[in-house]
């Protein structure tokens, strides 16, 4: 077992947003990322699924169409290769799980 204290990881940037990997396991990952108020992470996509659940904070998620406020305790998933994108409108942390495997070593 192992234990992850993610207060410790917990960090802001008022230009950009901060990522923490703290979990590469097979099949998923897990990341904390941390936005300072006004920050964002333009709409994009990705080549995977990701959960987001807020953890602290208000933010704005966008699958480049449409637009949801979340708050703490409140989550979202986007599918593989589905646009989405983030704004903080005040301080925000984010858990992200995403679904993917591990990449293989050469």
């Amino acid at each position: 077992m192992k234990t992850f204290n993610l207060n410790q990881l917990i960090m802001f940037s008022p230009e950009k947003p901060i990522k923490k990997h703290f979990i590469n396991a097979k099949g998923f990952h897990a990341a904390l990322i941390c936005l300072g108020r006004g920050v964002e992470i333009p709409p994009h996509a990705e080549g995977y699924g990701v959960l987001f659940t807020v953890l602290d904070g208000i933010g704005t998620f966008s699958d480049g169409n449409d637009l949801k406020t979340l708050g703490a305790n409140e989550r979202l998933y986007f599918k593989k290769d589905e646009i989405r994108g983030i704004k903080a409108m005040e301080d925000l942390v984010v858990l992200g799980i995403q679904d993917r495997p591990k990449e293989e070593s050469t």
